[in-house]
């Protein structure tokens, strides 16, 4: 409650409910939510927890290597991811299934490897090309630049193609 005695417009969030309880972490979400309604403070949360940022966003940046390579309202990068990072980091993250269906349930496909490369040292051209499974000669020699694409903002020299629909 100290945080909000100045009346900031902005409070930044790191990882602020990832070592609580499921149940503990809702009842932090929704106190904030009602925070937010009540002074209009906007958050910006720093995670790792997917299933939080598809309930409480409502912009998504996703970042590789200290880089974003994918940015936009939640709305439209729920329905299509165009980075093939964003896709791989999302088809990865745990969803609690319901049903009787629900153990026999799949995780999702591997989409990248799992050599990750120094944040110290990047690789050239694109920082994910060495991961990306639609790498071309293009990725590694030049960097690509943070462009409009299927409205939201990508960094992939074939982001044009990938937000097609």
């Amino acid at each position: 409650m100290r945080a909000l005695a100045p009346e900031p417009s902005l409070i930044v969030c790191d990882e602020a409910v990832s070592a609580l309880d499921v149940s503990i972490q809702a009842q932090i979400v929704n106190l904030l939510k009602d925070i937010q309604a009540a002074t209009g403070v906007a958050y910006l949360f720093i995670t790792h927890n997917l299933e939080l940022v598809r309930r409480i966003a409502d912009r998504i940046v996703v970042m590789y290597l200290g880089q974003v390579v994918e940015s936009g309202a939640a709305a439209v990068m729920r329905e299509k991811l165009v980075h093939p990072y964003s896709q791989a980091l999302f088809a990865a993250a745990p969803r609690v299934r319901r049903g009787p269906r629900a153990a026999d349930a799949k995780p999702a496909a591997r989409l990248i490897s799992e050599e990750v490369p120094s944040p110290i040292d990047p690789p050239s051209g694109c920082r994910f090309h060495p991961r990306c499974p639609h790498r071309q000669p293009e990725c590694a020699a030049r960097e690509p630049a943070l462009e409009e694409a299927g409205g939201r903002s990508v960094r992939c020299h074939f982001a044009a193609e990938f937000a097609r629909p």
